[in-house]
């Protein structure tokens, strides 16, 4: 059996990156004004991700204290698309709840952690995964609570929220055991796991019509 090759994996996922952007943009006109928040969002992490990639490259240098600015900064725009997306009253609130907390986490965790900027802090990074999966899940209960349950097929938020889902409740167990874990290991979980949240969310514009957005006022 072959070894997985970690670089060759990060290079494919670079690619990936790429050709995922081009179809965001080629499709930026039907996907919704909303959706442009989590495409924002988006965007920005494939962007750092790339730049860092070819900067340590390049430098050898460390970049984790940048790459976890560029992560709160991402987690933040998620919040937010899913406040805009919720409109059940108590949902939205609950939703401002999580907003004020994230805040709380990222500025009560970087005083106490001294060396914020100076490493990915992976107590604000599980924090917010938190935030984000919960906020996904009043979106779905007011998804599944809704006609939208009738033409989620075409709904795209449901289809960013699977993907998302996969990849953030499958990253939280890999990077808590991620000593324990081989090199090879971690990086074809990670490599399957942003294959099948780019996969979904691929589908999810594939199937996307504006029409599902627009009819909530959105």
């Amino acid at each position: 059996m072959m070894a997985w090759d970690v670089e060759l994996g990060k290079q494919i996922s670079m690619i990936i990156l790429v050709m995922m952007m081009i179809l965001i943009l080629i499709n930026y006109k039907k996907i919704g004004k909303v959706n442009l928040f989590f495409f924002a969002g988006y965007i920005i992490l494939s962007v750092s991700d790339l730049f860092f990639y070819f900067y340590y490259k390049l430098t050898n240098l460390p970049t984790e204290k940048y790459y976890s600015i560029c992560l709160a900064i991402v987690f933040l725009i998620y919040l937010i698309y899913y406040y805009k997306l919720l409109y059940i009253p108590l949902l939205k609130k609950i939703q401002m709840i999580f907003l004020v907390l994230f805040f709380v986490n990222v500025f009560g965790v970087s005083l106490l952690e001294r060396s914020f900027f100076q490493y990915l802090s992976f107590n604000i990074f599980y924090i917010n995964i938190l935030l984000l999966i919960f906020s996904i899940i009043l979106f779905f209960y007011q998804t599944f609570n809704s006609d939208k349950i009738f033409e989620i097929k075409n709904y795209l938020p449901f289809w960013i929220s699977v993907g998302s889902l996969i990849l953030y409740i499958g990253i939280i167990p890999l990077f808590f055991f991620r000593i324990k874990v081989a090199n090879d290991i971690f990086g074809i979980i990670m490599f399957l796991l942003n294959i099948l949240n780019n996969g979904v969310i691929v589908y999810g514009l594939f199937w996307n019509r504006p029409a599902a957005i627009k009819s909530e006022g959105l």
